[in-house]
């Protein structure tokens, strides 16, 4: 867009950051004609989309499959009481609707995957993560690096948060920064760690601002740092990172696929399921069933069980499951159902076989795997759903709106 082609109403909007010295009508033009891409609307994302959309960014995608919760809206401020239930997409669209009617919000009821992060990032000038996993967050940085797409990345831990611009055309990428994928359960979520809200609006507003940054050509982006903020003493240090030498670059899925499905928690599995995946096919499947399930493998007449908090199962739950809190399942593992315990009024008389007993699930998929591990560790024969809740919200729903 040329900025003869601003129009009146643009001039009059955006005037304020127009008439910033190095900024003006190019700046401008330049994030009208820019598609971001934005991954979660949740804590992260709502400073992230309510900004982007308020400078003008002509197209957003979000990609978020989840819905609004209480336990969501002292932080997630895009949502309000009235969307809790409903999925945070529509809420986070309909308030950046509010903000800015003159842009194009698209939005993903999915979750990343290694199947369609190629796809929904083609053609996207910038992608900000705000994802909360790190099996997103991998697989978001090697979908920019085989793309060659910039990615502003932002993470919060307790009262501490980090902005980065990863460029792998510019150098350094998460994989610098972070080689190793961290272990399953080795760094706790803002749902076990806590978290408050300013800090998520902080960096949010901060990543928002390195995507502008990166998308008009003003100051200088993250490039080759990263920027490490400390709420306490509202401290900001800003550490270099350089691209590790000798690494090999991302040019597909298959070399780091383990990376993106650390939410199966496969490595938490008993030493019986090890054994057999050892042993191959060849060997007596394991008397607890697998270990981990997908959605598509959990059969009608399987008993599944929601170890959600209570908070959480307010918002829903799959369509027949029993709740059972993690914590009260691990106390008290008698309080599973068996197959003469459980309803099975809903289920049809023509229905298969169960063929992996108790499925548990969780919002995605962690909690479930290391409750099943520890369960089936004492010989109880559960299995996990890989992704949770989440992932269910996934599946079930159209591709786009």
């Amino acid at each position: 867009m040329s900025t003869s082609r601003l129009s009146p109403a643009d001039r009059t909007r955006y005037a304020r950051q127009i008439r910033l010295s190095g900024f003006g009508e190019s700046a401008q033009a330049a994030l009208l004609d820019s598609h971001v891409l934005v991954i979660g609307a949740g804590g992260l994302g709502a400073p992230i989309l309510s900004y982007l959309a308020a400078v003008g960014i002509g197209t957003i995608t979000v990609i978020d499959p989840d819905v609004v919760e209480l336990s969501n809206l002292h932080r997630q401020v895009i949502h309000t009481e009235a969307a809790i239930g409903t999925r945070k997409i529509d809420s986070a669209r309909q308030r950046m609707n509010g903000i800015n009617s003159s842009i194009e919000v698209r939005t993903i009821p999915q979750l990343l995957t290694p199947d369609n992060a190629l796809e929904l990032f083609e053609g996207v000038d910038i992608v900000v993560d705000g994802s909360d996993n790190f099996a997103t967050r991998y697989l978001a940085n090697d979908a920019c690096e085989i793309l060659g797409i910039p990615l502003v990345w932002g993470t919060i831990l307790g009262f501490d948060g980090q902005v980065a611009v990863f460029d792998a055309e510019r150098g350094a990428t998460l994989r610098d920064l972070y080689p190793e994928v961290p272990a399953p359960g080795s760094v706790p979520d803002c749902s076990v760690a806590g978290v408050l809200g300013p800090l998520c609006g902080s960096i949010g507003s901060a990543m928002a601002m390195e995507a502008i940054k990166v998308l008009t050509g003003i100051g200088t982006p993250l490039y080759n740092s990263v920027a490490i903020h400390g709420s306490l003493d509202a401290g900001w240090e800003t550490v270099p990172v350089r691209p590790i030498p000798g690494r090999p670059p991302v040019t597909d899925f298959e070399q780091h696929r383990g990376d993106y499905a650390q939410h199966t928690f496969d490595s938490l599995s008993t030493d019986d399921d090890t054994a057999e995946s050892v042993k191959g096919s060849t060997s007596a499947p394991n008397p607890l069933g697998p270990a981990t399930v997908t959605w598509a493998d959990v059969e009608t007449a399987s008993i599944l069980v929601d170890i959600r908090d209570d908070d959480e199962v307010a918002s829903g739950m799959v369509p027949g499951a029993i709740h059972i809190p993690m914590d009260e399942l691990l106390a008290d593992p008698s309080r599973l159902p068996t197959p003469d315990t459980a309803d099975t009024s809903a289920i049809s008389d023509a229905a298969p076989a169960r063929p992996h007993g108790i499925a548990l699930y969780c919002r995605s998929g962690v909690r479930s795997a290391k409750t099943a591990a520890q369960l089936r560790a004492h010989g109880i024969a559960v299995t996990s759903v890989n992704g949770g809740y989440l992932a269910y919200l996934s599946q079930a729903a159209p591709q786009q709106s």
